[in-house]
């Protein structure tokens, strides 16, 4: 074996290599130091040609063991990109739902009890945890208070992409729109106010309640809202038929059966004013 074969297998050692590097740095770093020992140089020269050789070591260290691991570390940085590639992606679901867990936890949107809309989807919340949010379905429309008998689950990945609808102020009370559209000849102030006497014949035991309820949402929410007190406004349509709408505030498990009455009420008012060459005004 030659010595060019010697310093060749040397050479691909890397481990072998890293020793002889540093046993160099070390020999020569010995051998100054004896050698300004046996010289007569002052010991400020002294120290600072010690530091001076100590700090040019280090970073020909440093240099030399990375060309030498270099190929090493090329491999090891290129699998650990690989795997950290495919961790993420494995994980993707995972940190999408933590990270929407902290996103609900921290902006307090919601509450196990509250009524929500997010992402097409509306329900009470009835469970909560890191990964996933339950709701029981309410009917899609906003004045929908029924539950659908169905449960849905939703990933927390939903919170970083879908706004939060949260409708609890309107899980006891909540503004009610009862609408009628009749013809053009109908006096219209005489059907809204037999809808309004029969909703204000319904409230009449817990309007106040309502009213308290109503001054309790303007509070937390800091906004002003509709009296408690039905009124009514109308709308022209298109083909000259009026819509009558009386807003009120209602008890929302309540709100059907009292909207029901009072349509009720408005359909007999109706027949007692329809002139006998008038069909009956249509309803909605």
């Amino acid at each position: 074996m030659t010595l060019f074969d010697l310093f060749g297998r040397l050479a691909d050692n890397q481990i072998a290599s890293t020793a002889i590097l540093i046993a160099a740095a070390f020999a020569v770093k010995f051998g100054a130091r004896k050698l300004l020992s046996r010289e007569k140089f002052e010991s400020d020269y002294r120290r600072r040609m010690l530091s001076n050789l100590r700090n040019t070591l280090f970073f020909i260290l440093l240099f030399g063991i990375a060309l030498i691991w270099a190929p090493a570390l090329r491999t090891f940085a290129l699998s650990l990109t690989a795997f950290t590639v495919a961790l993420i992606l494995a994980t993707k679901e995972l940190i999408l739902c933590l990270s929407g867990a902290t996103l609900k936890a921290t902006s307090r949107s919601m509450r196990v009890g509250d009524w929500i809309e997010i992402g097409g989807y509306r329900g009470e919340v009835v469970d909560q945890n890191i990964m996933s949010t339950t709701l029981q379905e309410l009917g899609k429309s906003d004045e929908a208070y029924e539950f659908t008998g169905r449960t849905v689950v939703l990933p927390n990945s939903i919170f970083l992409t879908a706004p939060v609808f949260n409708e609890q102020f309107y899980k006891r009370y909540i503004f009610h729109h009862i609408n009628m559209v009749v013809e053009s000849w109908v006096p219209v102030e005489e059907v809204a106010q037999v809808m309004i006497d029969v909703v204000n014949k319904e409230m009449e035991e817990r309007i106040e309640l309502a009213r308290r309820y109503l001054a309790l949402i303007e509070k937390k929410a800091e906004i002003d809202l509709h009296n408690a007190a039905p009124d009514f406004k109308i709308i022209y349509k298109d083909d000259g038929r009026v819509k009558v709408s009386v807003v009120a505030f209602l008890p929302t498990r309540d709100a059907r059966l009292i909207e029901k009455k009072a349509l009720l009420a408005g359909s007999a008012k109706l027949h007692q004013l329809r002139p006998p060459e008038n069909k009956p005004a249509k309803e909605k």
